[in-house]
């Protein structure tokens, strides 16, 4: 197998100046985590918002009022920006793998935004593409940032709460996001419901954790739609056992459940620097707020909490430029990227039926149908 091609560094960016940003996509994403994170490094002359691309004026608005200096365009052929800059692709899913490959062909850096693509197929043509153009490919799965998941990645990796026995994910709820569009909800426009929208990041960090299980069960509620509600049972080699719950329309405890052999550990979705620990034998379990590295000389004084989780979103977009400026690795390429989306295809290629019990023998007859269809 031909090596890929090394990604030679964009050249360092003097201290006077800053990257240029071109914001393709100003929806809820860009504006409730991209504008206070542009923002932050924007006041530290770390980057340079250049360009905002939406075909809608009012999604524009706000980050116009926050980046007056930007362009303001509906497409990103009305863009020019510089060689090098930093395209950040927060759009649908459905629009990432053209404007990728139209930026990284354009001379531009990407950062996508979660899930990579539609398809593993587009992936692997976004990846591609990058490296034919010697460009720097970014995916936005910012859980990995969060101080919470790296402490468990360290636990599972390195036993010190000895074997990991097994797990229970449960997250979601009734839907809330301020979708622009009715289009979230259209099969034909979106490639998949809620395993696809919230299990891409529980899916993601799983896989990064543990690896890829040896065998899985998928089961949903999508009759002829998309799936509101999904359960996946996991297995993987050395014994752990694994069961995700995820919703749309109820409440879950939000919550991962991890039973080791010395201990169990249960962590909040979305907790960043958060953990609960129970030893094994100890009469009660632990809360703690993690904090930055310590060592045994390091005075109270110093001691800081770890980074929240908008600090983390921060830390991802600082990671992609210290990467661009060859003065770090990416922790999520596009090959990391695409690995928990290949796994959600494999899952709805081989989906059954979640039980309806309150169906009617001909109701459960005509939803099997649809499941298949």
């Amino acid at each position: 197998m031909t090596p890929a091609p090394r990604i030679r560094p964009f050249p360092p960016v003097p201290d006077h100046r800053s990257l240029p940003i071109v914001l393709v996509g100003c929806g809820a994403v860009s504006q409730q985590f991209y504008l206070p994170t542009l923002r932050v490094l924007a006041q530290r002359n770390e980057v340079q918002v250049q360009a905002l691309v939406d075909p809608a004026a009012s999604a524009r608005t706000p980050l116009a009022q926050a980046f007056p200096g930007a362009h303001q365009v509906e497409s990103l052929a009305q863009v020019k920006a510089t060689e090098g800059a930093l395209a950040i692709i927060a759009t649908p899913p459905r629009f990432h793998q053209p404007q990728t490959i139209e930026c990284v062909e354009r001379g531009w850096h990407v950062l996508c935004e979660k899930p990579m693509a539609s398809t593993s197929n587009e992936c692997a043509e976004m990846i591609a593409a990058a490296k034919k153009a010697n460009r720097l490919l970014a995916v936005g799965l910012y859980k990995r940032f969060f101080p919470s998941s790296q402490y468990l990645k360290a636990l599972i990796s390195e036993g010190q709460l000895g074997t990991l026995r097994s797990f229970t994910v449960s997250e979601g709820g009734p839907f809330r996001w301020p979708a622009a569009s009715p289009s979230f909800f259209n099969k034909t426009q979106t490639p998949g419901g809620v395993l696809l929208d919230v299990g891409v990041h529980v899916l993601d960090l799983l896989i990064w954790w543990l690896g890829e299980p040896e065998t899985y069960r998928y089961s949903d509620d999508a009759m002829g739609g998309l799936e509101t509600n999904s359960r996946l049972e996991l297995n993987y080699h050395g014994g752990a056992r694994g069961l995700v719950r995820l919703s749309r329309d109820w409440a879950t405890t939000n919550q991962y459940r991890f039973v080791f052999d010395r201990g169990v550990v249960t962590w909040k979705v979305n907790d960043a620097n958060g953990l609960t620990i129970q030893i094994a034998g100890t009469p009660t379990g632990l809360r703690s707020q993690l904090v930055t590295p310590l060592t045994p000389a390091t005075p109270d004084s110093e001691i800081r909490p770890a980074p929240t989780n908008p600090q983390s979103f921060i830390h991802q977009l600082r990671s992609v430029v210290a990467a661009i400026r060859g003065e770090g690795t990416l922790l999520v390429d596009g090959e990391e990227g695409m690995r928990s989306l290949r796994f959600i295809e494999t899952c709805y290629a081989n989906r059954t039926l979640l039980p309806q019990p309150w169906f009617t023998p001909t109701e459960a007859t005509r939803a099997t149908q649809l499941a298949a269809s």
